[in-house]
């Protein structure tokens, strides 16, 4: 099965474009790291982000934490409160 993260991420009133241009900025830790497949940035609220990493394994995912963990330590003035992020097993589909 896939590995599967979610993170959902509280942003600071009138950051939400920062947020992007430092998540824009720091892709390249992420898409480097070992089993990702992808991964994507939604808005899930006026002041909230949510990001799902897809990975070849859920060890993947659960390995990639420290790096994940090293992009938001960048941004944290940027966060109303700490990332939230969970690791699940999952399948993926695409075309």
């Amino acid at each position: 099965m896939a590995g599967i993260s979610k993170t959902v991420v509280s942003i600071k009133p009138g950051k939400m474009e920062e947020i992007y241009k430092l998540i824009d900025s720091q892709s390249h830790y992420v898409t480097e790291l070992a089993g990702l497949i992808g991964f994507l940035v939604a808005e899930t609220g006026d002041h909230e982000i949510t990001i799902i990493g897809v990975y070849d394994k859920t060890e993947s995912a659960e390995a990639a934490s420290p790096t994940v963990q090293k992009v938001f330590a960048e941004g944290a003035e940027l966060m109303a409160s700490p990332p939230n992020r969970g690791v699940y097993s999952g399948k993926w589909y695409s075309s």
